[in-house]
């Protein structure tokens, strides 16, 4: 798997989300919607996901990614690229 297109957006909201992602793999797959954080043990992304319905009203919010890595590796990978592309936006900002 080839990342072949990463474009970066600006973001009006606070820390810690940075900004935010669109990934394109191997020139036929994109991922949009993926957020650069900034947390207490360094930077992150996170894959885009969907509010869970709670069928009860005191439950706790919780929301399942739509698309996510599935190993560490993957992961790992696409956060370097992903924060690779980062820095260079914020270079020409």
């Amino acid at each position: 798997m080839e990342i072949t297109e990463i474009k970066i957006f600006k973001t009006n909201l606070k820390a810690p989300v940075l900004a935010h992602a669109n990934i394109i793999l191997d020139n036929c797959f994109i991922i949009r919607g993926i957020t650069l954080l900034e947390g207490t043990h360094g930077r992150f992304i996170s894959m885009p996901s969907r509010r869970l319905k709670n069928r009860d009203n005191n439950a706790k919010i919780s929301y399942r990614d739509v698309c996510h890595p599935l190993n560490q590796e993957v992961r790992q990978n696409l956060t370097e690229k992903i924060f690779e592309a980062y820095d260079e936006f914020i270079k020409i900002q």
